[in-house]
């Protein structure tokens, strides 16, 4: 089941954030993201194993974060979070917006998946665990191809 984020569920979303990211969001971060963007959660068993998080601005939508629970994952549950999430979407953006980091292969490839395509490449834009820095690619995705097809 995929739903609306809840003030309840931000210590089991802190949870997964803290197991899947090399630098992790805090608590107060989720807790403003709440309060201002487009919140949802997958729930199995009454259980959240999974979160999505989106920006809009206008008929912008940024994805700002994705995750699945590492037990969860490999099995569809992030391409049915990401697909349901952005039909949650208010005000119908026209284009979605994401970076990711060039080594995620696999996040890259449900992107691919979902229409997204590559348009930038930000140098040494995220830290590493190694104190390095690695890139991140750009990706958009047009929702309403005739309606953005005027302004071309």
């Amino acid at each position: 089941m995929i739903r609306s984020m809840h003030q309840a569920d931000l210590i089991q979303v802190h949870k997964i954030e803290q197991q899947v990211q090399t630098h992790p969001w805090s608590l107060n971060q989720f807790q403003q993201s709440l309060d201002s963007d487009s919140c949802s959660v997958l729930e199995i068993n009454h259980q959240v194993i999974g979160f999505c998080i989106f920006q809009t601005v206008l008929d912008e939508a940024n994805l700002l974060l994705i995750a699945i629970d590492p037990q969860h994952q490999g099995q569809g549950h992030a391409t049915a979070l990401l697909q349901q999430s952005m039909q949650l979407l208010k005000n119908e953006p026209i284009q979605i917006f994401l970076e990711v980091r060039e080594s995620n292969l696999s996040a890259i490839a449900l992107y691919e998946k979902l229409d997204f395509h590559q348009i930038d490449l930000r140098r040494n834009y995220y830290p590493t665990h190694s104190g390095g820095r690695e890139n991140a690619v750009i990706m958009v995705k047009t929702c309403h191809d005739d309606f953005a097809s005027l302004f071309k």
